[in-house]
């Protein structure tokens, strides 16, 4: 399954443990983001490893983990649909997921920001409808 994942669901992938996490790096699914995510979790490293209590090699091999399992995608790839996105949901910092998501055949969002909801152009997955999901796919989860 192809998904374009949102900050705050990778952000509680990073600092938690658990059914997220097991999602994240799962190969049930293949993951996707803007490139410019990667830049503001570097910008953000003394605040993960705050709220995660890692230490800054832990942060650093995590961060590392998901670079190599979510691809980047760079904005030109998806920049012309950025209007329709930005006309379909009101949070502007969410319309590069869903102009990620609009840009790709067969792509989801992963997200638990109910304004993705709003939408009706692309399918869009809470956690706990991923993991009903993926249990009815007979996924077994390692919790």
């Amino acid at each position: 399954m192809k998904l374009v994942v949102d900050a705050t669901i990778l952000f509680t992938g990073l600092i938690g443990v658990g059914i997220t996490k097991d999602i994240i790096f799962s190969e049930a699914v293949d993951l996707y983001a803007p490139e410019y995510l990667f830049e503001e979790f570097e910008k953000h490293k003394s605040r993960i490893k705050t709220l995660s209590k890692m230490s800054s090699g832990e942060v650093e091999m995590v961060l590392n983990k998901l670079s190599s399992k979510i691809k980047s995608v760079p904005k030109r790839k998806f920049e012309k649909f950025l209007n329709q996105a930005n006309s379909l949901i009101k949070d502007k910092n969410d319309t590069p997921y869903l102009a990620l998501a609009l840009a790709e055949k067969d792509m989801a969002i992963w997200s638990n920001d109910f304004h993705f909801k709003k939408q009706s152009k692309v399918k869009v997955f809470t956690t706990k409808q991923l993991v009903r999901r993926m249990k009815s796919s007979r996924y077994k989860f390692s919790y």
